[in-house]
């Protein structure tokens, strides 16, 4: 890492945010009362909780409507030409 251009950006260098953001992003969410959570569901969730808070909630849906949609599409095509 360039230390002198990252601070110059005035990025963060060190693990405190990291650290401060495992506890707000992951923790604060998997860990309420009553919670239990497999280990692959946890990732599922954790995943949509940095996408919310990064600001791509919208476009992540978006995109996988859109995969979603065309799935379905494909679909339709390979069983119209097993017929």
């Amino acid at each position: 890492m360039n230390y002198r251009e990252v601070l110059a950006e005035e990025l963060p260098i060190g693990s405190g945010e990291i650290e401060r953001a495992h506890r707000y992003v992951a923790q604060r969410r998997l860990t309420l009362p009553g919670a239990c959570w497999l280990a692959e569901h946890a990732e599922h969730m954790l995943a949509l909780r940095i996408n919310r808070l990064n600001g791509d909630w919208e476009r992540y849906w978006a995109g996988l409507a859109a995969r979603s949609a065309a799935d379905l599409n494909q679909a339709d095509v390979s069983s119209d030409a097993a017929a």
